[in-house]
């Protein structure tokens, strides 16, 4: 059978995708490598994409309005969200709903390896193997759509730039004990080079357990160390039940479309800097890239469409948070004066309207001014 379109992963923009374009009458496959795979996440999703995607109050294992930032002396600022919450869901929950979606709107699901993809005038031949590395028959599709996270493979076949930068996160799951009863409806976040020294460290609790981890750029530090650092300093005695790991690319692609292919969600490079926010990037890119994958079938309308409107969409937000994780994530004293700086009311306003809907809020000029002022005053009491 020749299919429209093979999705290549099974995470939250394959899943997306595959469920818009069966939902439109299109012959779809998606391809994941491992259904019961846990994917290393920390789970916060904002209420924007909730109400886009219509995600049902069960995944939603928490609803947090508080937040608190740690510096690397131990000084804590408490916020509150007043205009929404951030969300908190089980990844292996959450996909296996959204690919369940995908399903029922008429797409098929294939568990399996892909080994190489041969590319025709007309077609792409993804030639497939399972879990045991027996080989499947092949797949034939007129598109392609690469889902397949940070090291896709999809991105490799097809020739599209690399991933430049990679994070390396490191997760781990704490059921609640003593240590972490303080943490069950906050999520902390630390700035503190011992945990993190160009990331940082994340506390987000779930039902049954709290989800602990760092991330670090690629090859720099060894992650391990720095995640055991990090639960030592929080004082947790008790041993995780589930150590998880994954690498995060944290700028996008120079290029993610081709004539017959696009990618999306991590294999695209979409995930956030300064923040590492991926699924609601990875849902949206998912969207964008189906309904761009529609009017390419029926109008030949250049897949490039897809590229455009998402960079037109959130360029500005990647740039703004490249700029500040480039900024004050350099040291100590700088990280210091960032978590100084989140003290302020209106730099917490504009940081929560923002993230919810993902949208560069904008602010009254005597309020710009006053942030670009203590901007100034900490980077230069932090250099």
């Amino acid at each position: 059978m020749l299919y429209d379109v093979a999705i290549i992963g099974g995470g939250p923009s394959g899943a997306a995708a595959a469920e818009i374009l069966a939902k439109a009458g299109h012959s779809t496959i998606l391809i994941e490598r491992n259904l019961a795979n846990v994917k290393p996440c920390g789970g916060a999703i904002p209420l924007g994409l909730i109400e886009e995607f219509q995600i049902p109050d069960e995944l939603v294992e928490k609803k947090l309005t508080r937040m608190s930032v740690r510096s690397p002396k131990g000084e804590t600022i408490f916020m509150h969200m007043p205009n929404g919450y951030v969300g908190m869901v089980r990844r292996e929950r959450f996909d296996r709903y959204l690919r369940e979606k995908a399903q029922k709107a008429g797409a098929e699901l294939v568990e399996a390896l892909v080994k190489k993809i041969d590319r025709s005038v007309d077609r792409f031949t993804i030639h497939l193997f399972n879990k045991e590395g027996q080989e499947l028959p092949p797949v034939e599709a007129s598109y392609v759509i690469g889902a397949d996270g940070a090291n896709s493979k999809t991105a490799d076949e097809l020739g599209f730039p690399p991933n430049d930068l990679k994070v390396i996160a490191m997760q781990q799951r704490f059921r609640y004990c003593d240590e972490l009863k303080p943490y069950e409806e906050l999520v902390e976040i630390w700035f503190d080079g011992e945990v993190s020294p160009d990331f940082y460290g994340w506390i987000f609790p779930k039902i049954d357990h709290i989800a602990i981890g760092t991330g670090t750029e690629e090859h720099r530090h060894d992650i391990k160390q720095l995640q055991h650092r990090f639960v030592e300093k929080i004082g947790i005695t008790e041993k995780p039940y589930l150590n998880e790991a994954a690498k995060i690319p944290m700028k996008p692609r120079r290029s993610f479309t081709q004539e017959r292919a696009i990618l999306v969600g991590d294999a695209a490079g979409l995930v956030t800097p300064a923040n590492g926010e991926g699924i609601f990037f990875a849902m949206r890119s998912g969207k964008l890239g189906a309904l761009a994958m529609i009017e390419r079938i029926r109008n030949k309308t250049p897949l490039s469409s897809y590229e455009k409107e998402f960079r037109k969409l959130y360029s500005p937000i990647f740039f703004g948070l490249q700029v500040l994780q480039s900024v004050y994530y350099k040291s100590d004293r700088l990280r210091e004066s960032f978590v100084a700086i989140c003290r302020d009311k209106d730099v917490q306003g504009i940081t929560f309207d923002s993230y919810l809907y993902k949208k560069m809020v904008p602010a009254p000029w005597s309020v710009q001014m006053k942030i670009m002022a203590k901007n100034v005053y900490h980077l230069a009491k932090g250099s």
